[in-house]
């Protein structure tokens, strides 16, 4: 009796360290401007890198960098066309829900988020305004083990930030994309 207890204790055991602990991802990202009543896909597209530590089998501890160049793009002024140079950083953290069944996942989550819009001086029309600012973010993916082990996953993974910025004005983008990971122990 005593043997039987240990050995579906050492199963239990076992059986919950079995999953990929760490994930290493890497994304293409477009970003989309969120207005009153519009949204605004933007052509440029940026890239995401990400790692998550899942101390649990439904938990994932997430930090995440994501870069769009040129998110304001080319405007048309006086018969010439003015790119403001500008560079959109964003830094999301937080947790996520991880549901596995075979080789899909489901992940839904959230937590803060720090953002830097930077636009060079000396660019008419801009003249060195950007913004940096912390808030917050709502995450959510699926994605598909295409090797049989999931060691390398493909998927998709769209990101909402919630960013208020000096004081009064609120900067709300969606970035969305297709993510690829590397999952190891």
């Amino acid at each position: 009796m005593r043997f039987t207890v240990l050995l579906l204790s050492a199963g239990a055991c076992l059986a919950q360290t079995t999953y990929l602990r760490n994930d290493l991802t890497a994304a293409f990202r477009y970003e989309v401007k969120v207005g009153q009543n519009s949204y605004f896909v933007n052509n440029a597209p940026g890239f995401g890198l990400k790692y998550s530590f899942r101390p649990r089998r439904w938990l994932a501890l997430e930090a995440a960098y994501e870069q769009i160049p040129r998110p304001i793009g080319s405007s048309f002024c006086c018969r010439s066309a003015n790119s403001a140079g500008d560079e959109l950083y964003l830094a999301p953290f937080g947790v996520r829900y991880v549901f596995e069944h075979e080789r899909l996942r489901l992940s839904a989550g959230g937590g803060g988020a720090y953002m830097n819009h930077s636009i060079p001086v000396g660019i008419r029309n801009y003249d060195g305004a950007g913004a940096s600012a912390w808030g917050g973010q709502g995450v959510a993916s699926i994605d598909y083990g295409i090797t049989r082990s999931g060691r390398i996953r493909a998927g998709l993974t769209a990101r909402y930030y919630y960013v208020p910025v000096n004081g009064y004005t609120i900067a709300r983008l969606v970035t969305l994309g297709p993510d690829f990971t590397f999952s190891f122990r």
